[in-house]
């Protein structure tokens, strides 16, 4: 009974794992959490069978497994595991019941719509206790925003295939887990109760128990001396099966219920394609604005600079003054050409930008915002960032700057710089009015799509009432120059 017990459990264990890879959408295994310890050493190290390779020597990590940590984290996950599947198949079932009974009257999509989120809830529970005690854990899949008109939040709730994941696995969850409990289980009192055999069968000397057959069935001292190293060698049998099948179940639920290396490389090539193309569209966008600046401004004052110097050189000998008038007006159209194309160069990359750094950009930008305006940074004075950081960050902080100049009302506004890690953070708070957003063409987009194109994030925090937040994340990658003075 035993031996089909465990065989079942093996086959659907495999099963659910196989099938969890099999899913439309290219998703692969992800990392099944168990990781290597310290004294394994090597990339061997991981993978299902890690709890056999915990130290250098497999038979001592073997023997020692009864008392490694891993082991009653798992245990622990088992013995919590078929409460969570019965609750979570339980209620799901039941409310799904409910939807599809009421679905004609309209009111079964809400029904089915909650049983779809209260699986994702349970997914989130069952990660947690899945990788409970592992160091390092395989991140969610990601889900569809639930933003938008009617038929957006209904695609995202019902074409979503991360949130299908998550009712498929509370379906197969059930199942797992109370074979799981039952297999391990039995493991675990067969040792046990070899082990504690002279406390419940010797002290009471009564009719040998049906499943203890041969000279195991004498109260003499001999045969409980027997029975109790019997139920020490099984315990690191039933240790060893805890680990394997915890981790059997780490790799149905990253299967399922994490984001695998392929769903996560995908993810960023989308990602990638859509940054591109918004770099490419500001790039369009600056271009075609650096060409009609050209054209309107500096490019018109040339023109009358060429044709007031040629009428100068026609006057010079018979209407000396007069070409000297031609030629003073040239000057002044020389020097309004230079003063717009230095305009022109300051909107691309402004000189104390390239020659200061960023803070100094900052500090002159904020100087001639009409909205009184602070900055806080951790950055030291004179230290330079890599140029993309710099450029960046300094077009969020104009551009947010501008929008707080023009529409939020705002009686005081603060710039926040610091560095997290590899990213370099820019935030711009308002008291305003609020209600700024990222409407398809605006400024805002604009920067989402500048921020993106860095491989940056971007966000904007608007209640209407106030305050506003913009707030950026830039990569900070390449050199960075110490400070300077």
């Amino acid at each position: 009974m035993i031996g089909s017990a465990v065989l079942v459990a093996g086959l659907l264990l495999i099963l659910s794992w196989l099938a969890s890879a099999r899913i439309p959408g290219g998703a692969t295994f992800a990392p099944s959490g168990i990781g290597r310890s310290a004294e394994a050493g090597g990339p061997a190290a991981g993978g299902l069978f890690a709890f056999a390779r915990r130290a250098r020597n497999p038979v001592r990590a073997f023997a020692l497994s009864p008392i490694h940590p891993a082991t009653w984290y798992a245990n622990g996950a088992i013995a919590v595991g078929w409460i969570v599947g019965i609750f979570a198949f339980a209620t799901i079932v039941s409310i799904v019941s409910l939807g599809l009974s009421t679905l004609v009257a309209g009111i079964g999509v809400v029904f089915l719509a909650t049983a779809i989120e209260l699986s994702r809830r349970f997914a989130r529970i069952e990660r947690r206790r899945a990788f409970a005690g592992e160091p390092d854990r395989p991140a969610a899949h990601p889900y569809r925003p639930l933003s938008g008109g009617i038929i957006a939040i209904l695609r995202a709730e019902f074409a979503d295939e991360s949130r299908w994941r998550d009712v498929l696995y509370v379906a197969i969850n059930l199942p797992l887990s109370l074979i799981e409990v039952l297999v391990v289980g039995t493991v675990w009192a067969l040792s046990l109760s070899f082990l504690t055999s002279p406390i419940w069968y010797d002290a009471i000397a009564g009719t040998p128990a049906p499943w203890i057959f041969g000279p195991l069935t004498s109260h003499d001292a001999l045969s409980a001396f027997i029975r109790i190293l019997i139920g020490i060698a099984l315990l690191p049998v039933a240790a060893s099966l805890s680990q394997l099948v915890m981790a059997l179940h780490r790799a149905v639920v990253a299967g399922l219920l994490c984001t695998s290396e392929s769903r996560e490389l995908q993810r960023q090539v989308e990602v990638l394609k859509e940054s591109r193309s918004a770099v490419l569209d500001v790039e369009a966008t600056e271009l075609h604005r650096i060409e009609r600046d050209l054209h309107d401004g500096a490019q018109q004052r040339l023109v009358m600079l060429t044709i007031d110097l040629g009428l100068a050189s026609e006057r010079i000998e018979t209407d000396p003054a007069g070409a000297k008038a031609l030629i003073l007006e040239g000057q002044a159209e020389a020097r309004q050409a230079l003063a717009e194309i230095r305009d022109l160069v300051r909107g691309i990359a402004p000189s104390i930008l390239l020659d200061r750094g960023l803070l100094a950009a900052l500090d002159s930008i904020a100087g001639r915002v009409p909205v009184p305006t602070t900055i806080t940074s951790d950055l030291a004075p004179g230290e330079r960032l890599p140029a993309t950081t710099e450029r960046t960050a300094y077009f969020v902080v104009t551009e947010a700057l501008a929008n707080v100049a023009k529409h939020s009302e705002a009686r005081h506004c603060e710039v926040r710089c610091r560095r997290d890690g590899t990213r370099l953070v820019v935030e711009v708070w308002d008291d305003g009015r609020g209600g700024a957003e990222m409407a398809p063409g605006g400024g805002l987009a604009g920067l989402a799509g500048r921020v993106a194109g860095v491989d940056g994030t971007f966000s904007v925090s608007s209640p209407a009432g106030g305050p506003t937040l913009v707030r950026a994340e830039i990569p900070i990658v390449g050199s960075v120059v110490a400070a300077s003075s």
